[in-house]
């Protein structure tokens, strides 16, 4: 019994779900229908897509839908049209109505107006529908004289004729009765009697029987009052057995019909463990994928943040942070202008006799442990790096963020640097190889800085204070630290400096430079 209902309730199911469906399907076709047609068409479509909205229990859309299909038809002068719209219209309130009397109320008089544009037309079947509407408004309220002129409308429809009154020669009540009155004559008086007479009759045949059958008692022998007693009691006894019997067979039904039952149960319930193991391994396994999903997803987010990091670290080794997030945002950097930056040279003496002694091998390796010593200093003291050109190094402060020219870490890194290269060349005569002998100049002032170039992105830094920086360098000497007026200008009161005088310059004339003392 289960099963077959379960059976029932699953075939229910999807017969709901497959006109549900289908419903969508035909609300969005007449829906691009309606878009792309015009005129008695477009309405056309909107009533379809009206009755469809019906099937489907949504009575609000297809209520307002209704409404502007009635007022588009009564634009267009199409009667016919608006009358079906409100029919619609109607059937829609009835069906908002259960919920109240509102809709019900609205319901009745779109009906009227309905089958008043349908007077004179031959729409039989929709004057004939909107009545029954009416009708059944009227029956649920109680209306029975509203329910009575329904009925003579619906009637007159039917028949294709009009409602004419009630004629002259119809029989009264009274005249089609037998009741008998006070003028009636003799005749239904002597039909009572002669009723009497035959019932009398029957009465007395009745008595003379029973007498007879109580005679024929009072005159049975006691033998033969038993065998009737007998026979009666036989007669029972069997009639007690077969009643007995069809007991049995009864209950013998309902037990089969349990068993039958419990079996169909049984069944059930095995079907029903059935699909929950199944489920349960579903729901196990999809669980266990999930888990190994996320364990490699999250070992692919590791390893992309660590991309992502090295790349980060990458380009902030090219380029200043400030530029990095610029470009990264952009695509692209503006160059910038900063007031006050200083900037740093360093050169080694004598490169040229140097690169003739070692190896290219050598040569390379013995600049680069310079140069990583160096960017671990400008490190140190927030200096950024801006560029190496052969043997020369570049660095410069007060950049990204023009905080100022950061000239007294830029005069301690250029100490510490120079210390640096004093202990390497004292191993390195040890070893009899040769001195990297460094000339550091520093110079201070306006500076424009950023990137050029779509390939190869590198941050530099342009005008005036960069060529004299340079300069001052190479005024200087090996294992020196040489600064322009304008830098000393700054840093006096925390270094001492030797005055080396006016010092020409190509191209920029005689510049003040000290020297400052380690």
């Amino acid at each position: 019994m289960k099963t077959a209902l379960s059976v029932i309730f699953l075939i229910c199911c999807f017969s709901a779900f497959v006109p549900l469906n289908g419903q969508n399907a035909r609300v969005q076709q007449l829906e691009q229908e309606i878009a792309q047609s015009s005129g008695a068409e477009k309405l056309e479509k909107s009533i379809a897509l009206v009755d469809v909205l019906l099937a489907a229990n949504e009575f609000a859309k297809a209520q307002a839908l209704a409404e502007e299909t009635g007022a588009a038809a009564r634009k267009l002068q199409m009667t016919e049209l608006s009358a079906i719209a409100l029919n619609r219209e109607g059937v829609a309130l009835m069906s908002i109505g259960k919920k109240g009397f509102l809709g019900r109320d609205r319901a009745a008089p779109k009906f009227i107006k309905s089958n008043e544009l349908l007077r004179g037309s031959g729409n039989k079947a929709l004057q004939l529908d909107n009545l029954q509407r009416l009708r059944l408004l009227a029956e649920r309220r109680g209306r029975t004289e509203e329910l009575a002129q329904i009925d003579a409308q619906i009637s007159r429809i039917q028949t294709g004729s009009s409602m004419a009154p009630l004629p002259s020669t119809v029989v009264a009540p009274s005249a089609v009765t037998n009741i008998p009155t006070p003028s009636s004559g003799g005749a239904p008086l002597a039909s009572n009697r002669a009723e009497e007479e035959r019932l009398l009759k029957e009465s007395q045949v009745l008595q003379s029987l029973l007498a007879q059958r109580e005679a024929d008692i009072s005159a049975m022998t006691d033998e033969q009052m038993k065998t009737e007693l007998l026979l009666m009691q036989k007669n029972q006894v069997l009639d007690s057995m077969m009643y007995r019997s069809r007991l049995d067979s009864l209950e013998v039904s309902n037990w089969n019909l349990a068993l039958r039952e419990a079996e169909s149960n049984r069944k059930f319930n095995y079907a029903i463990m059935g699909v929950l193991l199944l489920l349960a391994a579903g729901a196990s396994w999809s669980y266990v994928r999930a888990r190994q999903n996320a364990a490699v997803l999250q070992e692919k987010n590791i390893i992309i943040r660590e991309e992502q990091q090295r790349s980060e670290n990458l380009l902030l080794n090219i380029l200043p942070s400030l530029v990095a997030d610029e470009l990264k945002a952009k695509g692209r950097t503006n160059a910038r202008y900063f007031e006050d930056v200083s900037v740093l040279f360093a050169d080694f003496v004598g490169f040229s006799k140097i690169a003739e002694v070692l190896s290219p091998q050598q040569l390379v390796n013995e600049l680069d442990t310079c140069f990583q010593a160096f960017d671990d200093i400008i490190q140190k003291y927030g200096l950024e790096k801006i560029k190496t050109i052969g043997d020369a190094y570049m660095c410069a402060g007060g950049l990204p963020d023009g905080g100022g020219s950061m000239l007294r870490n830029m005069v301690l890194a250029a100490k510490e640097m120079q210390m640096w290269l004093f202990e390497w060349n004292a191993t390195r005569d040890k070893l009899g190889q040769p001195r990297f002998d460094a000339r550091i100049g520093i110079h201070r002032g306006p500076v424009v800085a950023g990137v050029v170039g779509s390939k190869k992105f590198a941050f530099d830094i342009w005008g005036d204070t960069v060529n004299i920086a340079a300069r001052v360098e190479q005024a200087g000497e090996g294992g020196k630290i040489n600064i322009s007026g304008e830098a000393f200008l700054l840093v006096k009161e925390y270094f001492p400096c030797q005055y080396r005088g006016k010092i020409a310059v190509k191209n920029k004339g005689e510049i003040d430079m000290y020297y400052v003392e380690n």
